[in-house]
């Protein structure tokens, strides 16, 4: 039996969802500092989540996108992103999430994540299976990318990026679909720009879990421990299955 009940969480994640969506089409933006927008429900989706997560596991250390972090060098710190793709929200898009992640030592732990509108919520907890509902997935097994492949982009890619991909790209303006998308098989790959580990924490765990690879622009791996700190990645992610990575790099590069 493991210490973290995966089905509370999902429970939190539903709860968190709900709220979402009540004020989808129906609440507006404002900006913060960095001039990304930010809505009522993404404060409350946080606030919500932190108070489950506080009376259930009180020495548990929590980093939100909304109210910051606090205890990082607790065993167990909870990474969470209230709605990931707020711009996508604002926007009346569907590809929106709820974001919880744990890492435990600094290494993921547990994902889940849902997309509400689409009721879909994928999953993974301590070394197991990756499942989208209750199906189990897994990375594409395609030893070869054509035309009618695709991968996830962000919605500045045109600005930051050569890219000379075969088949097509998609932006579903959220990291946390990103990571899904690909988990499942649906997308070869994804790049990631620098994103902060809010947007990242669920979606590595079940990356991990569906056998994904991950892995800098650069060919660096992937240092979750300085993002504790709020800091972005220092570099563009890659995320596919690893036979399909050395692809990937070769069709992109920075402007």
């Amino acid at each position: 039996m493991s210490m973290i009940a995966i089905d509370e969480v999902r429970t939190w994640a539903t709860e968190a969802g709900a709220l979402a969506r009540s004020y989808f089409n129906r609440v507006p933006a404002t900006r913060k500092a960095d001039y990304s927008p930010v809505t009522q429900a993404d404060l409350e989706v946080e606030q919500l989540l932190r108070e489950r997560i506080s009376a259930r596991y009180p020495t548990h250390g929590i980093i939100g996108e909304e109210q910051g972090g606090g205890a990082i060098d607790e065993e167990f710190v909870w990474c969470l992103d209230p709605i990931d793709g707020t711009a996508a929200f604002v926007a009346g898009l569907p590809t929106w999430c709820v974001s919880i992640g744990l890492l435990r030592n600094g290494e993921p732990y547990l994902g889940v994540i849902l997309l509400p509108l689409l009721d879909d919520c994928y999953w993974a907890h301590a070394h197991g299976a990756a499942f989208r509902n209750d199906q189990p997935i897994q990375v594409t097994t395609k030893k070869h990318i054509d035309g009618n492949d695709w991968m996830g982009v962000s919605s500045y890619a045109h600005r930051q990026f050569r890219i000379d991909f075969p088949g097509k790209t998609r932006t579903l303006s959220s990291v946390a679909a990103d990571c899904c998308y690909v988990a499942r098989g649906s997308a070869v790959g994804a790049l990631i720009g620098r994103a902060n580990l809010w947007d990242l924490a669920a979606g590595l765990a079940i990356l991990q879990a569906a056998g994904a690879a991950v892995i800098g622009l650069s060919g660096a791996s992937l240092e979750i421990p300085p993002l504790l700190t709020g800091r972005r990645l220092s570099e563009p992610i890659l995320i596919g299955p690893s036979h399909l990575i050395p692809n990937l790099r070769g069709y992109i590069s920075r402007r």
